[in-house]
């Protein structure tokens, strides 16, 4: 219960600081260019200096393991969740299938799972999400982009594969198991810059959600299935899986955590890019996000009864 208890803590400081978002965008504070830049901002700096830094710990073993274990088990739950969502969003029926299937599938485990397993579990919890995240965008940038376009060769998956947070994902792994340690006058600040990622990602989130049209998407039944499926059924099916699995609850966590995020932002790119329906693609990411709120403590809740 106190794995719960912690949970709901750090989301309800998650959602205090996405509302100074909400308000600073309506205000006026932050506008529509600066939003974009600052999600630039993290996403080329920010987060690639806390995943690198979560790597600068002692060298052990057990962790390459669950390294290694979380990476498997994150394959073997996205690829589960792949099939069954496909048999639940039959795309024969449905005009914005693929975005359905895309906002079931894959989690905003960067924006909202690296700050929430932070707030939990720490760096070393970062550390296990960081093997998430690889085999995410491993699979987005292969299954989802032919999802949404039809075909994705090896060339666009490998080009669109290397990304900053990656690049810090594997500077860091070569550091951690050459046992490299940059010297504190490094550290120290890269710590600071790193500390800056839970912040600045609500604050992003929160502009998001106020760019948003919640009104209209709360009143579509179709949004409350895709959410669903999303929220709790993704995270419950991961927590089968991880049921039987004989690793540590680092490891079980991460991957719970990093399933039961809301819809990935990634969506709503892959919708503008490909000329789908990218408005949809946004309320469906903002309504997912608006209720993760409430189902991540209910899932981690679960988990830790189950697992």
């Amino acid at each position: 219960m106190e794995l719960t208890f912690i949970t709901i803590e750090k989301i309800v400081e998650m959602f205090l600081i996405l509302l100074v978002g909400v308000i600073a965008f309506h205000t006026d504070i932050i506008d529509n260019q600066t939003n974009k830049r600052l999600s630039g901002l993290l996403l080329n700096v920010i987060c690639p200096a806390m995943l690198f830094m979560s790597y600068q710990i002692e060298f052990q073993r057990e962790r390459v393991q669950g390294l290694l274990l979380t990476g498997a088990l994150a394959l073997v739950s996205m690829v589960v969740t792949i099939v069954v969502v496909q048999f639940l969003i039959p795309s024969r029926d449905r005009a914005n299938a693929e975005i359905e299937r895309l906002s079931a599938i894959y989690s905003n485990c960067g924006f909202i799972g690296i700050p929430l397993i932070n707030g939990i579990m720490g760096s070393e919890g970062v550390f296990y999400m960081t093997a998430y995240i690889t085999v995410f965008n491993l699979i987005i940038w292969s299954h989802g982009l032919a999802m949404m376009t039809g075909s994705a060769d090896l060339k666009t998956v490998l080009k669109q594969f290397v990304q900053p947070a990656t690049v810090g994902i594997g500077l860091g792994i070569i550091c951690f198991l050459a046992r490299i340690r940059i010297p504190s006058i490094v550290a120290e600040p890269m710590d600071m810059v790193g500390d800056m990622n839970t912040p600045l990602a609500m604050l992003v989130a929160g502009c998001n959600l106020a760019e948003s049209n919640l009104a209209a998407a709360l009143k579509r039944p179709r949004t409350y299935w895709i959410s669903f499926l999303k929220l709790l059924a993704e995270p419950l099916l991961a927590i089968g899986i991880l049921a039987f699995m004989p690793v540590s609850l680092m490891v079980k966590l991460a991957v719970l955590v990093a399933s039961a995020c809301p819809a990935c932002a990634m969506g709503t790119m892959f919708a503008l890019q490909y000329n789908r329906d990218s408005n949809y693609a946004s309320e469906l990411f903002a309504i997912t996000t608006l209720l993760s709120l409430f189902t991540i403590p209910l899932m981690v809740l679960v988990g830790n009864l189950v697992l």
